[in-house]
């Protein structure tokens, strides 16, 4: 059922009010033209009839000589009338008998010098239109022939083209209404599939799709656009309850840990060594909490985009030593060796506690996942106004097949294993996170056997709008500087 306050009433009515103008306009258009061209024609005959009539004029006598063009013209009547005029604009002849018609003075006195006039007046109910010429003798002018002629037939002739207009243009209006309106269905017939798509979908059902198979229009576009948001809705949907889930259980592996040591502790009265190993283990499983929440809440601002951060030109031949001085404790502790290679004079334009972070999250997965006697080494260079730093270690490397998700949110290659070692799953996600965030990215490159390295490329600070980044806004908790 249609409603007049929908979009394609709405078209067809501007379309139909936009016809009726035109055609309004060409109708107008149309009727003038049509008398122009009546008029003119009719002039022109007038012309061929005062040349006629010129030729049997004897000005001597005042009087017209019998010939062809009397007879054309006709003696006065209610249709025509004729009258002559002297050099000096003396009226002498007037088949009229000098009745009800005025005398044309000024056209009179423009044949008089030369100038034919055509001109229209009105004798009762009737419109006459006059024409007065110079009646010449060589190159003087001996006299003025004035004929009027009934516009009747001209005026008959517009009437009927007038109702011609005025039937034709109402039934120009309804077709072209009706097929407004059919040309409006057809082109918002994808609206209404978009609108009845859209109320299909829910938070719980994002598959539909409109799927509009047509021209490559501007309708068109907006539905395949229709359909390429929905397919990212679905997909965001899908990863945030994937998300959701992985958290959950994180989240309640530590508290059933927590919950489980504490109902052993109650369960009867023990000694005071056991109960420092239970709240030593409680502790332990605390803090991996901490951290966990800690990470997610860093991930959910950076998603959320709430709050800037503060950066400043950090050298990292300076930084870089320190961040391996903070790891290589739990290196030794694993018998690991983490070697920081010399490090150029590279400036980058950062966020300090955040690419600690950064470096810090990448030297702690290398150390997670290389065994005991390996190598972890940190390197640092600067090309092409970018700064790249790279993590390499001798690791058991990482299968082809897995590299696509290596940085997706709580995934593990072997997710047992990697839970024992206290990882969660999130190191790799918040390290992209920040190189995205710094106009920069991550990329890691692994074989089976042949360890892993992940290479982080941040701009460097000469090649940063110092101005522009300090206007910029980044996700994140704000950190003095």
């Amino acid at each position: 059922m249609f409603r007049f306050r929908s979009l394609r009433w709405r078209l067809t009515g501007w379309y139909v009010l936009l016809l009726a103008g035109v055609l309004l306009l060409f109708s107008a258009g149309i009727y003038i033209a049509v008398e122009r061209l009546l008029l003119d024609n009719f002039d022109d005959v007038l012309r061929q009839q005062a040349e006629l009539t010129a030729q049997t004029v004897d000005l001597t006598t005042g009087s017209l000589a019998p010939g062809p063009a009397v007879r054309l013209v006709g003696h006065g009547d209610d249709e025509h009338f004729l009258r002559l005029y002297g050099r000096d604009g003396t009226l002498l002849f007037d088949d009229q008998g000098g009745g009800e018609l005025p005398v044309l003075a000024p056209a009179v006195t423009n044949a008089l010098n030369g100038h034919e006039q055509f001109t229209q007046m009105r004798r009762r109910k009737e419109m006459l239109r006059v024409a007065t010429f110079p009646i010449s003798r060589g190159a003087q002018i001996v006299g003025v022939l004035q004929l009027g002629v009934s516009l009747e037939d001209i005026g008959d002739t517009m009437h009927i083209l007038l109702k011609v207009l005025l039937v034709l243009a109402p039934l120009i209006l309804l077709l072209v209404s009706g097929g407004g309106l059919f040309l409006a269905n057809r082109a918002l017939s994808p609206i209404d599939r978009i609108t009845r798509t859209a109320r299909r979908i829910s938070a719980e059902n994002l598959r539909g799709r409109i799927n509009l198979r047509g021209p490559d229009d501007e309708v068109g576009r907006l539905a395949q656009t229709f359909d390429a948001m929905l397919a990212r809705l679905e997909a965001a949907f899908a990863q945030q309850r994937q998300f959701t889930a992985d958290a959950a259980h994180e989240l309640r592996t530590p508290l059933t840990a927590i919950m489980g040591q504490i109902e052993v502790a109650l369960d009867r009265p023990r000694e005071s060594e056991s109960y420092r190993a239970t709240l030593t283990a409680v502790r332990e499983q605390a803090q991996r909490l901490a951290r966990l929440v800690g990470d997610l809440l860093f991930l959910a601002r950076t998603d959320g985009h709430l709050a800037p951060m503060v950066r400043e030109s950090i050298a990292l031949d300076a930084l870089l030593p320190a961040v391996v001085a903070q790891v290589a404790p739990l290196a030794e502790a694993r018998d690991q060796t983490v070697e920081l290679a010399p490090v150029p004079a590279c400036v980058v334009w950062a966020n300090e506690d955040q690419l600690i972070r950064l470096v810090l999250n990448l030297l702690d997965n290398a150390i997670r996942y290389t065994p005991a006697s390996g190598r972890i080494t940190l390197q640092c260079a600067a090309t092409n106004g970018e700064t790249v730093i790279s993590v390499r270690d001798t690791g058991p490397g990482i299968a082809a097949e897995h590299l696509p998700r290596l940085f997706d949110r709580f995934f593990r290659i072997d997710p047992g294993r990697n839970r024992m070692q206290g990882g969660s799953g999130l190191g790799l996600a918040i390290a992209q996170n920040i190189a995205q965030a710094h106009g920069g990215r991550i990329r890691v490159e692994s074989a089976v056997g042949q360890g892993s390295t992940f290479t982080v490329v941040v701009p460097s600070a000469d090649q940063v709008d110092e101005e522009q980044l300090r206007g910029a806004r980044w996700p994140g908790e704000i950190h003095p500087a």
